[in-house]
């Protein structure tokens, strides 16, 4: 039967896929999960929210306030009047935003604020304009984050113990930015520029350096450090394909084959497994999950 599910993502070791779901009126609604290696489906939690990398703790909304849950049960409230966090890499600290507006994204204030997982010790670590709260980078001390300056996008690493900025790219118009899963890269997107030299999908190393522009352009994560899975945006195509890039230097190597494995992904809807081998997508054919195994 099509239609039975959305948004899917993976646990942590690759080895679920999982996604929201009500399977039945007699069942809950909730996070439900499918291992890998088969099985039915089973509820992971009916507890909705954002879990942190470690899977013992969720933080989500309710009553206009921040929670966050431990396995245990033991709950408490983040003194951040509801708004949404990032748990760091260890699992131990927190990030969010708050902005004077919600609605003129390029002026607007943005303040980025820290607290240990219990909420206590918040403070603020910087002020942005027309900025966004990112990312964590992997060793914890650093946030990844966007602002604007001379009507160019910024992306900066903010230095959670020393406050301090780092440029890392900038151009007219970013989008779709995405951190390595080392932290030595980032990628994004530069639309709408009117300038074809500058649109494009774009890699820089966070340590320094020229950013490269990509010669494909579409929806993308990293599969590996320095490795890019592209889906290469091609209206007119009747299948998607699969291709990996190298950030340096932009080598291209195809993963699929449209005529071996044609596929349609519905909706943005698809999920690389965090080990880079598994791609999870919610199929245009039948609204179903599917799973693609990519080559080492």
């Amino acid at each position: 039967m099509g239609g039975c599910c959305v948004q899917p993502f993976w646990s942590a070791d690759s080895t679920q896929i999982r996604y929201i779901d009500r399977p039945s009126s007699g069942q809950p609604s909730g996070i439900w999960g499918v291992n890998l290696s088969g099985g039915p489906p089973t509820l992971v939690t009916a507890r909705l929210g954002v879990y942190s990398p470690d899977e013992t703790l969720v933080a989500y909304p309710a009553g206009g306030q921040t929670y966050i849950e431990r396995l245990d049960g033991k709950t408490w409230v983040i003194a951040n009047g509801g708004r949404a966090v990032i748990f760091s890499p260890d699992s131990r600290s927190i990030a969010w935003q708050t902005s004077t507006s919600s609605v003129n994204f390029d002026t607007r204030q943005v303040l980025i604020w820290a607290a240990a997982v219990d909420g206590s010790g918040a403070h603020k670590l910087a002020t942005l304009i027309g900025g966004n709260l990112a990312a964590w980078f992997p060793d914890g001390h650093r946030l990844l984050v966007t602002s604007r300056a001379n009507n160019l996008s910024q992306v900066q690493a903010l230095n959670v113990d020393d406050h301090s900025l780092t440029l890392l790219a900038s151009a007219p118009r970013i989008q779709g930015l995405s951190l390595s899963p080392r932290g030595g890269w980032i990628a994004y997107s530069v639309t709408f520029t009117g300038d074809a030299t500058l649109d494009g999908l774009w890699a820089a190393r966070t340590a320094g350096g020229a950013p490269g522009r990509l010669a494909d352009f579409g929806a993308f994560a990293w599969r590996t450090e320095g490795e890019l899975l592209i889906i290469p945006l091609e209206p007119t195509a009747s299948s998607n394909r699969l291709v990996e890039v190298a950030a340096e230097g932009g080598a291209e190597r195809v993963l699929t084959d449209p005529a071996v494995t044609p596929f349609q992904i519905a909706d943005g809807n698809w999920a690389l497994s965090p080990d880079g081998m598994h791609l999870a997508f919610v199929s245009t054919a039948d609204r179903n999950i599917w799973v693609i195994d990519l080559p080492e």
